[in-house]
């Protein structure tokens, strides 16, 4: 997915919840994660589980229209 981003010019931070403790337990609790990638829109309102590039389209989109930046 990162090369993804890189190629659209989308900004993304990765967290690696192999190695980082904190970002395995927000995952976990916050986001209810069960599969990876997470990614997380919008400070976690809206999410989208695994490499679905439509779902990840349509989730920037709509949050463009509402005119919130995804994040």
């Amino acid at each position: 997915m990162e090369s993804y981003f890189t190629s659209k010019g989308i900004p993304y931070t990765t967290r690696d919840i192999r190695k980082d403790q904190a970002a395995r337990q927000e995952w976990r609790e916050r986001y209810h994660g069960d599969m990876v990638p997470l990614i997380v829109f919008d400070q976690g309102k809206r999410i989208v589980d695994g490499c679905d590039v439509r779902a990840i389209e349509r989730a920037m989109r709509e949050l463009e229209e509402g005119g919130r930046a995804p994040r």
